[in-house]
């Protein structure tokens, strides 16, 4: 091997890439040698033109994010999970059971999708993901990266709720533990050793959003372990299959993320129950503090006295989520629900600005997909599920158990088929926008003429 100082054959051929090659005398370069570089940086200058200006192919329904996003982890959707006893006896799917993605094949799509008739398009928000859908019907009226995995923060407290509220007496008695106390991020202010009701734990969980609540709800539903697998179990039950917990409060960890379509599905979920609406809308409660006296927490979700007839739900913010949230309005009898992901403060007004739409334009939109409910996922996947095979006549031995998968597609109910004309799709654009046919062919004749001009010099200097 030559010596550090000593130029490789490589570097005494002027080959090396990106480095000054030392001074050396002058010698003949051969004529083959001088066309085969000519020619080569004539490719790397094409190849390098056609990178730079995005001519590469982004597969649709491709994971973005923001600015500086890093990539988001994911788990495996296949991989089985403990059975955990759930609110419903039929049994939870453990992937997608639905042909396409889960509320329709437009949602798969990048960038923002909506109904081509609209009277207008939903207003041009700087957040990762979104979804606008009405609360009653699940009508998905516009969405932007709807499955887009990324770290949901505190609405993920919403799941939280909607997996422990019917499983967890609220009158009972909750004392708090030393791991509760030492959470990070926003607390309610729980005392170690003090008793609280679960009806408190609630109130606590939600108004400021505090983790030390969640993790005294987790412990009190049999441990944050437990809770956490029936959480993950119930946004299986849900169709919420771009979910995953790791804990009860949002908190940033390794593998938990969630959209803004399971968000939405979740808080759709949880707005049916009477308990959870309460929750979501109430500003201020009175908090058990030291000895008998009592402190004033506040609802932290500032859409709620700001937006004319909001009703929830919760907000969320973490380093690597920044501010999320998922907000819920009525007006003139319709409820509208809106997720926000990795946006920048004030969130609330990007969310209110979302819900204009919502309830003007969007009122009059066609539907770009749906939220699915827990039964459109159990017969979804009842449809999916093997068949026994029917024996034929005379035959000696019974026909083997198994059976293929039933192959006929199973889309979400009301949802927008792949080749509906009406949905437009704006796909998110590059920092170099995509250059017209006519210009490509005016740089490929300059190319050419370029080259020609070279091969003239060439052959002029032999």
């Amino acid at each position: 091997m030559p010596p550090a100082d000593h130029p490789s054959p490589r570097e005494r051929a002027g080959l090396t890439v990106g480095r000054v090659c030392p001074a050396r005398p002058a010698q003949i370069v051969g004529r083959a040698g001088s066309a085969t570089r000519i020619a080569r940086v004539i490719c790397v200058l094409v190849l390098g033109v056609a990178t730079t200006l995005g001519l590469t192919v982004v597969p649709a329904g491709a994971a973005v994010g923001g600015p500086g996003a890093k990539p988001t982890p994911r788990t495996d959707p296949r991989a089985p999970a403990p059975p955990v006893p759930g609110p419903t006896a039929a049994p939870v799917p453990t992937a997608n059971p639905f042909t396409g993605p889960v509320g329709g094949a437009a949602l798969g799509h990048r960038g923002v999708v909506v109904d081509r008739t609209a009277a207008s398009a939903p207003p041009k928000v700087d957040v990762a993901s979104y979804v606008v859908a009405d609360l009653d019907t699940g009508e998905v009226l516009a969405s932007k990266n709807a499955h887009l995995r990324l770290p949901p923060a505190s609405t993920l407290k919403t799941l939280t709720a909607v997996t422990l509220l019917p499983r967890l007496d609220k009158r009972a008695r909750y004392t708090a533990q030393p791991a509760d106390t030492r959470v990070e991020g926003s607390r309610v202010g729980i005392e170690k050793g003090r008793a609280y009701t679960i009806d408190q734990l609630f109130y606590g969980l939600f108004l400021p959003s505090g983790n030390d609540a969640a993790s005294a709800l987790g412990n009190a539903a049999g441990g944050t372990s437990t809770a956490v697998e029936m959480m993950n179990t119930e946004a299986r039950r849900l169709g919420a299959f771009d979910t995953h917990a790791v804990n009860t409060s949002g908190l940033d960890a390794p593998g938990q993320v969630s959209s803004a379509y399971d968000l939405a599905l979740v808080a759709r979920e949880g707005m049916t129950r009477a308990d959870f609406r309460r929750y979501v809308t109430t500003l201020r409660y009175s908090f058990p503090g030291r000895g008998k006296k009592s402190f004033q927490i506040q609802n932290l979700n500032k859409l709620l006295g700001h937006y004319p007839g909001a009703i929830g739900v919760k907000n969320g913010y973490t380093t690597m989520a920044h501010s999320t949230l998922v907000g819920a309005a009525e007006q003139d009898g319709r409820r509208l629900v809106v997720v926000i992901m990795r946006s920048k403060a004030p969130y609330w007004t990007r969310a209110a600005a979302l819900l204009d739409w919502g309830f003007t334009a969007g009122a009059k939109a066609k539907p770009v997909g749906t939220l699915v409910t827990g039964d459109d996922v159990a017969r979804a996947a009842a449809a999916r599920a093997p068949t026994p095979a029917t024996p034929k006549p005379g035959a000696t031995k019974p026909a083997s158990p198994e059976a293929s998968p039933r192959t006929t597609p199973t889309l979400a109910p009301g949802a927008a088929g792949p080749n509906d004309r009406g949905i437009a799709i704006s796909a998110a654009r590059s920092a170099w926008p995509r250059l017209p046919v006519w210009l490509w062919l005016m740089l490929l004749v300059f190319l050419g003429l370029a080259g020609l001009r070279v091969y003239s010099y060439v052959r002029s200097r032999r």
